[in-house]
């Protein structure tokens, strides 16, 4: 038999979710940046350039809420 959850728990759960949803958003963008890195340095192009071009910003406490904030808002949507 299943516990339900409070939603305190609901919230947390939210959280590590968007958390998770965030960290593989950054690794997929930092992965496409080390490439275009390469790309540059093989072509002879300005490195330095390519690499502040598309070397993505660690996400900020405020969206991991914000993204939580959606999680929630469509769990809790009736329909």
């Amino acid at each position: 038999m299943s516990q339900s959850k409070n939603p305190f728990e609901i919230r947390l759960e939210a959280l590590k979710m968007a958390k998770e949803m965030l960290d593989r958003q950054f690794d997929v963008q930092t992965e496409i940046a080390y490439k275009a890195y390469e790309q540059a340095d093989k072509f002879g192009k300005d490195t330095l350039e390519a690499f502040k071009e598309y070397t993505p910003n660690m996400f900020q406490p405020e969206e991991v809420v914000a993204k939580a904030k959606e999680f929630i808002d469509f769990i809790s949507k009736k329909d």
